[in-house]
């Protein structure tokens, strides 16, 4: 099942079922209007979401509409945090030059995790609002984890 968040106009956009090819999707917003909202009440519409993913893969899928990626918002535009582990010694080095702080203890055994606001991710073709390359940019490309509801000092 592919899901994605298509512009609205509004800030959390809104939630569609996308098929397996990635050339149609279908309005989830019977089900739910935005990712969040289906994160929060995933044991509930779970199952629906699959349906209608079943409909829009089907040849003459009734509802769908094209796909367009360049219309599609972050997945999630808006969400609580992010945590981000960090397990590559350069990417650490250059942190460490650019924000001018001295060397964290075993970061060559031990991983990095930070944690930020997620208020401003950007979409697939947004731009990127960056200042020059004279700033030595760190671009980064990642992925993200979804989990469901963890309790403190269950992450073992």
């Amino acid at each position: 099942m592919k899901l994605a968040t298509l512009r609205n106009g509004q800030r959390d956009g809104r939630l569609v079922v996308v098929s397996d090819d990635a050339r149609r999707c279908i309005d989830a917003c019977p089900v739910a209007p935005t990712l969040l909202d289906a994160l929060e009440r995933w044991s509930v519409v779970e199952p629906a979401l699959h349906d209608l993913a079943r409909t829009v893969s089907a040849p003459a899928a009734l509802g769908a509409m094209p796909f367009d990626a360049r219309q599609c918002l972050a997945p999630l535009p808006r969400t609580w945090q992010w945590l981000d582990g960090s397990a590559f010694l350069n990417h650490g080095h250059l942190m460490e030059r650019a924000f001018k702080v001295p060397p964290v203890a075993d970061f060559d055994t031990i991983p990095l995790m930070y944690q930020g606001a997620a208020d401003d991710f950007l979409g697939p073709h947004d731009e990127v609002p960056l200042p020059s390359e004279v700033d030595q940019i760190d671009f980064e490309g990642e992925f993200g984890v979804v989990l469901s509801e963890t309790p403190p000092g269950r992450h073992r």
